[in-house]
């Protein structure tokens, strides 16, 4: 990989830059063997915040694009399955499904030294970082140089229009993903402000080097992982950057938290409506319609691991309960395991699933996803032992199921709105549908995009918790379109 030193050109201006659409790249192979492994405990754990209604709450947008998280989710899937092919946030390899299973990008809006863009939030990462006038890009397989707009990237940073951007000596970031996008830059302090809350000194990313797939929207990123992953080394050439030697730093939302800024608390609620992402809510919830009841479940924390043993991502994970699911539509369950003949027991219990908005299906086990997929009236059909197509079907005008997901024995049930899913149309051009639970392949069990659009989930940092309470039923309130029904 041939690598930049960063360089600023000041005479290059975000608004100058004509936006087309990204040419098609080659399908990049993955470089990395990936596993999944639980990480330590971080040892010091908070009591519970008290779970208030903010006004930091941040509208969130669907992108073009897909998520990085996918593209741990699905370099697995093809390996554990011993498929060619690789997979990337533009172009599928050898997955059926093309657009539904490359998940969701959800945009929110930052400001950065007085400049407005629009930025990915990933759950999975830290850094946060956006790309500066003047960067060079490349092809991400080739790396053969490109024109700006190759890249795709909205508008871009300028730390010479900023009166509080300070650059970092002898610092760069160097990060890269599962389908060969990387991106270098020098490392710096400016001002981040993001719902609301402004973080005066925030390390941060300016990047000059980018192999990326852009969406013409988005021009950088911020993680909320779990953990501290930043990606910042000594020096200034990231050619000798190694594995392991990064210089930890603190991330946004843990500045948030540690500045007494904000509860060390975050929020989501997804939308039905594709016009609407959803939103996030900073050290708190949103007010937005949804149960009074809650659970909480503790924070299992998973890396993904590359072959070289380094932590490269991360999940939320919790432990489930199991599911429920019945054709029957006024079926009862019964989630205590107890001696009732009247209602229908769970299955799967006892499984970890990884909750992820970023994923857009629900990944279960391969016999519960065949068992769900037989429920739908009339059934679909589902094989995961095909080698060639997997993917469960069901006809577009099915009666899905009665489906929930049971966590601490509370059953958090997906709006039959959100079962069925189109993905495209055959040869004949009538219309394919696909089931919102899908087999896992003997893998990792997402809970996805379709799930928590029927949950406030609650991901509490300094207690290691995830707390839920339901809304199925329920739009965003104020910040959609319908304060109630199925929006």
């Amino acid at each position: 990989m041939t690598l930049a030193i960063f360089l600023f050109a000041l005479s290059v201006s975000a608004a100058a830059i004509k936006l087309n659409e990204p040419l098609a790249a080659p399908i990049p192979h993955f470089e990395h063997a990936y596993t999944v492994s639980r990480l330590p405990s971080r040892g010091s754990v908070q009591p519970m915040s008290e779970l208030k209604t903010v006004d930091s709450v941040i509208r969130l947008t669907r992108g073009n694009g897909s998520s990085l998280s996918s593209l741990y989710v699905q370099a697995m899937r093809l390996q554990d399955t011993g498929r060619e092919g690789g997979y990337s946030r533009l172009t599928t390899g050898s997955l059926p499904l093309v657009n539904i299973e490359q998940g969701t990008v959800f945009l929110a809006p930052v400001t950065v030294g007085g400049q407005d863009s629009d930025v990915v939030i990933d759950t999975g990462s830290s850094d946060p970082w956006l790309v500066s006038t003047g960067f060079d890009c490349v092809d991400p397989y080739t790396h053969d140089d490109e024109p700006e707009d190759y890249c795709y990237f909205g508008p871009l940073y300028d730390p010479s229009q900023s009166t509080t951007f300070t650059p970092i000596p002898d610092r760069n970031l160097n990060l890269s993903y599962a389908d060969g996008e990387f991106i270098n830059g020098l490392m710096g302090y400016e001002s981040f402000t993001m719902g609301g809350i402004t973080i005066p000194q925030q390390q941060f990313g300016a990047v000059n080097y980018a192999g990326w797939y852009g969406d013409g929207i988005s021009s950088g990123l911020v993680g909320f992982a779990y953990r501290t992953l930043t990606s910042s080394y000594a020096g200034t050439n990231p050619k000798l950057d190694k594995s392991g030697k990064q210089i930890s730093y603190h991330p946004f939302f843990v500045n948030m938290y540690t500045l007494n800024t904000t509860a060390p608390v975050f929020s989501m609620a997804m939308s039905r409506d594709e016009n609407e992402g959803g939103v996030m809510a900073l050290g708190g919830i949103p007010d937005i319609p949804h149960s009074p009841y809650w659970i909480s479940v503790p924070i299992i924390p998973v890396g993904v691991n590359a072959s070289s043993g380094e932590v490269v991502y991360e999940f939320y994970t919790i432990v489930i309960d199991g599911y429920a699911y019945s054709s029957d539509q006024f079926a009862q369950f019964n989630p205590y395991a107890s001696a009732n003949s009247r209602k229908r027991s769970l299955v799967g219990n006892g499984t970890q699933a990884i909750v992820d908005s970023g994923t857009s299906l629900m990944y279960v086990a391969n016999d519960v996803a065949v068992g769900v997929t037989l429920a739908f009236t009339p059934p679909g059909t589902c094989d995961p032992s095909s080698r060639t197509d997997p993917t469960c079907y069901v006809p577009c005008h099915s009666v899905p199921p009665v489906f929930g997901v049971t966590i601490k024995k509370k059953v958090f049930f997906v709006n039959a709105q959100d079962m069925i899913l189109q993905n495209g149309v055959d040869d004949n051009g009538i219309p394919v549908c696909i089931s919102a639970v899908q087999a896992n392949l003997k893998g990792l069990t997402i809970l996805g995009d379709s799930w928590m659009k029927n949950v406030l989930a609650v991901f509490d940092i300094g207690a290691e918790m995830m707390r839920f309470s339901a809304r199925e039923f329920y739009g965003l309130g104020s910040y959609g379109t319908t304060a109630r029904g199925y929006s």
